[in-house]
């Protein structure tokens, strides 16, 4: 007899609701997360098959079930709540829901990532996390200047500095914290001490984790692949590797670029149709396939192409996404056929030359 279990997982505890094939409810209650009571919960089983929705932190009772021999199915949370919405939401009717969709084999699944896989999307975003906060506190130094009406010297083209953090800038920001220039008061004095110290402490951190990265990155078959194409360097290869994972679940270039949120969302009512914004996706799929947009296109010839006459029409933006959703499907049947698209040089490129 097969039995399918509903786990509402939360930090300290999870609901679980155990059904047969008929519906019948076989076990029910609250259970702590402790790996043992766990796994003496579904030793008491007969064949489970367990789903749970891909909320944070999934992936450690994935894993635990999986040892144990249980077969395990992702729920989408927000599919599964256009699917089964209730107006009283409790632990006891989410379990229920879950256990009964499955038992039905209704649950509108999610991508089951390995532990290798989320591991490294883990290194990656880690670095994202530590690059952003150093992006911040650059603003906040900028923002003290401001404050004060402290400009940065003009060079010989009577050009502001273009990077305030390179060496000229940091020269400059030097002389105001240790001389005291333009009157700056000690507090402010000691506040871009402060800022420029961590920043400095961030820069070898992720100068740290890039050489991890770049080591993960040399020994991932397919970032190896994707890091030949123009516009893509180690990190946006390992990235989209891991973000997206196995190729073969997505069943066509569409699924991929909705995946990406790269596509468009269409409202269709009678004679009436609308395409709005793009749609919610992977951000981090999407954010490195439009930072290597000004890359690409350099170097290919009918990317570039394609990418002015967008631009010419709709600006800068909207071709960037143009852009980036036409690299993304190109991505897609290159590694579905493990075959690249050659340029008018014979290297690899997103679209051919006789393209």
């Amino acid at each position: 007899m097969n039995s399918y279990a509903g786990i509402d997982l939360h930090k300290d505890y999870s609901y679980i609701t155990v059904v047969d094939r008929e519906g019948v409810r076989l076990a029910q209650g609250k259970i702590d997360n402790q790996p043992e009571n766990l796994q003496l919960f579904f030793n008491k089983l007969a064949n489970p098959k367990a789903v749970i929705e891909a909320t944070f932190a999934w992936g450690w009772l994935s894993d635990l079930l999986t040892s144990q021999g249980v077969e395990v199915v992702l729920a989408h949370p927000v599919k599964v709540k256009a699917i089964a919405s209730a107006r009283i939401k409790t632990d006891k009717i989410d379990s229920e829901v879950l256990a009964d969709l499955l038992r039905a084999d209704l649950i509108p699944t999610a991508y089951l990532a390995t532990k290798q896989e989320r591991e490294r999307r883990d290194l990656l975003r880690l670095r994202c996390s530590l690059v952003n906060t150093k992006s911040s506190l650059k603003r906040r130094v900028h923002a003290v200047l401001h404050k004060h009406n402290l400009r940065p010297p003009k060079n010989k083209q009577d050009k502001e500095l273009s990077d305030l953090f390179g060496k000229a800038g940091r020269h400059w920001l030097e002389q105001i914290i240790t001389e005291r220039q333009q009157a700056i008061d000690e507090y402010t004095s000691l506040e871009l001490t402060e800022y420029l110290g961590t920043i400095d402490h961030l820069t070898e951190r992720v100068e740290r984790i890039n050489q991890v990265i770049k080591k993960v990155a040399g020994e991932n078959p397919t970032a190896i692949f994707l890091e030949r194409l123009p516009g893509i360097g180690y990190f946006s290869a390992l990235t989209l590797a891991v973000e997206l994972g196995d190729i073969n679940r997505f069943y066509s270039a569409g699924a991929i670029c909705s995946y990406a949120g790269l596509t468009a969302s269409t409202y269709q009512s009678g004679h009436t149709t609308r395409h709005g914004r793009i749609k919610h996706g992977n951000k981090y799929v999407r954010w490195i396939l439009i930072e290597a947009v000004p890359k690409a296109i350099k170097k290919d010839k009918v990317l570039f192409s394609f990418y002015q006459r967008l631009k010419a029409k709709k600006g800068s933006p909207k071709a960037k996404v143009a852009a980036a959703r036409k690299m993304l499907a190109q991505i897609y049947h290159s590694l579905k056929n493990q075959r690249y698209f050659l340029t008018d040089q014979g290297s690899p490129g997103f679209f051919s030359g006789n393209s």
